[in-house]
């Protein structure tokens, strides 16, 4: 589970995932996470790929189940009788994103940064606990951030496309006040658990032969 950053934290990941692959593909390519209706490419045809959080839903998976963690006895780590049981509730959430992708049409920039970049997601599914540190630690408004922990120990945050036809692509846009279409793709960043409250200390047994906490969902 993760605190109240985690939402952000996913973000500001993502956009440092496709960051790489749209200079890779544009040279000088930017990634922002701006509203569509702020983008603006006033006429310089400037290569940009922008992520929008468009949508939040509940976590039909893990919906209605709460993290159980255990902390072995350290002077008995085989005996399950002994261990420490600490149940937390969580809110599972699914995140959609749409990402945009800008650029000279001329060249086809759009096109090439989109290429890249769902080849990058294809490739990285899942949120590398690195990432996600590298990400919390540059961003100082995410210090507190935790995600890593959930990351690492409990549930990956996985990456998949959304299938939207013509018309759902349509609609989507169409919440945007005169805002004309761009080249884009939906993804769903799945799932983020976020515990209530202040983040908590996990407790570490020092011992070399305990084995780590078990967490069962």
């Amino acid at each position: 589970m993760s605190n109240y950053l985690a939402i952000a934290t996913v973000t500001a990941v993502l956009r440092d995932i496709l960051q790489e692959a749209a200079g890779a593909a544009v040279p000088g390519a930017t990634v922002t996470t701006r509203r569509p209706e702020a983008m603006n490419n006033g006429g310089q045809n400037k290569p940009v790929v922008n992520i929008f959080l468009y949508g939040v839903t509940p976590n039909a998976s893990w919906r209605n189940t709460d993290i159980e963690i255990r902390y072995p006895d350290p002077q008995a780590p085989e005996e399950r009788a002994k261990e420490r049981i600490e149940k937390r509730p969580q809110v599972p959430l699914n995140l959609s994103y749409l990402i945009s992708f800008y650029g000279n049409d001329l060249e086809l920039e759009p096109q090439r940064l989109l290429g890249n970049v769902v080849s990058a997601l294809h490739a990285h599914p899942r949120l590398p606990p690195q990432t996600v540190r590298a990400a919390v630690r540059r961003e100082r408004h995410l210090g507190k951030s935790d995600l890593e922990f959930q990351v690492a120990q409990i549930e990956n945050v996985k990456l998949t496309p959304i299938s939207l036809s013509l018309e759902e692509l349509s609609k989507l846009w169409s919440v945007f006040f005169q805002v004309p279409y761009v080249l884009s793709v939906a993804y769903e960043a799945s799932a983020v658990l976020i515990e209530p409250g202040e983040p908590r200390e996990l407790e570490t047994v020092k011992t070399v032969d305990v084995e780590p906490p078990q967490v069962i969902p």
